[in-house]
């Protein structure tokens, strides 16, 4: 039995996408991989994403270019070391300066940009792939 090679393609994406799933909640992915999960700790995402939601972080999203306008990405936090912030971003800052203007979906319940300034791109740690 052979099949048609359209019903292949999905067969073989839907069994690599559950894989990578299988894979990431596992908890085996480790910080060479260019895959990361993180978990949403308070409101200042929401509706979006809510406290206690798992995000798969792509850390190669960036390397050949800059966070747009809209992306969901994670950062590393500005003002306290080894902490991570889950934010969207507001806008690209500049080319001389790259740095990114980012903001919490939840306005009353974030801290942003608007309490901290632009980030230094260097900081976003990637793009949000998907929510498990």
């Amino acid at each position: 039995m052979t099949l048609a090679r359209p019903a292949a393609r999905t067969i073989f994406a839907v069994v690599g996408a559950a894989a990578l799933v299988s894979f990431v909640r596992s908890g085996r992915v480790s910080r060479w991989m260019p895959v990361a999960r993180y978990a949403v700790d308070g409101p200042s995402m929401e509706p979006a994403y809510r406290a206690g939601d798992r995000i798969v972080v792509n850390r190669l999203a960036y390397l050949r270019c800059r966070p747009a306008a809209g992306d969901v990405v994670v950062l590393r936090d500005p003002e306290r070391a080894g902490h991570f912030l889950v934010k969207r971003v507001a806008f690209d800052v500049g080319r001389h300066e790259a740095a990114v203007y980012v903001l919490g979906d939840n306005a009353e319940a974030s801290r942003d940009s608007r309490a901290f300034g632009p980030v230094p791109v260097h900081l976003v740690v990637g793009k949000a792939w998907f929510r498990y």
